[in-house]
């Protein structure tokens, strides 16, 4: 699925992309890409989001 249509940036491609990322302009660069119109923006700040919640609860699995 798509979610910045002005740069054909799919969920897979931002979601390696957001982890470890502290910022959606961090994301951007990583895809190499800069935000246009700014509607993804919201679901980028999520996906990264929820990867650092995931990042969170596998560390707290591993102890």
């Amino acid at each position: 699925m798509y979610v910045c249509i002005c740069n054909a940036l799919k969920d897979r491609q931002v979601a390696a992309a957001a982890t470890g990322a502290k910022s959606v302009g961090e994301v951007f660069r990583r895809c190499e890409a800069r935000p246009q119109c700014g509607k993804c923006l919201p679901d980028v700040a999520k996906i990264i989001e929820e990867r650092r919640d995931r990042s969170a609860a596998l560390l707290i699995a591993a102890e």
